[in-house]
Formats: C-alpha cells, sequence, structure tokens
C-alpha cells in the first residue's frame, strides 16, 4: 500500500517542483523588463511555459508508462 501511495506522489511532487520552477523564471523575467516596451514573450518566458507543461504532463504519462510496462 505505502509503495503505491509513493509511485504517485513522487511523480506529482516532481512535476508540481517544475511547474514551480517554470512559474518562476517567467514572472521573474517579466518582471525584470517591466519599465522596456512590451516585452512578454522572450525566450525566458517560453522556457518558463515550456517547463510547465512538461510538469504538468510528465507525472501522468510517467505513470501510465510504468503500469502499461508492468503488465
Amino acid at each position: 500500500m505505502l509503495e503505491k501511495i509513493k509511485e504517485r506522489v513522487i511523480p506529482y511532487f516532481i512535476g508540481f517542483c517544475f511547474m514551480v520552477i517554470g512559474w518562476y523564471i517567467s514572472i521573474l523575467n517579466v518582471g525584470l523588463a517591466r519599465f522596456q516596451t512590451d516585452v512578454l514573450f522572450t525566450k525566458w518566458t517560453m522556457l518558463g511555459l515550456a517547463i510547465i507543461l512538461i510538469g504538468a504532463y510528465m507525472p501522468g504519462i510517467y505513470i501510465f508508462i510504468k503500469e502499461f510496462f508492468k503488465k
């Protein structure tokens, strides 16, 4: 039982960490450029968005693949 809980919680915790890091990268770089012209889409904000998306979908995909090959 505890093993199954760890198999579910750890990937989602790692995904949550990715989402927080991506959010921090995006917000930090938009905040640093606030006195410039409209600079909302830079390589850093796109990198932050990509990290957020990886963090959102990686746990579900990881668990699906792990259960698929377990059978």
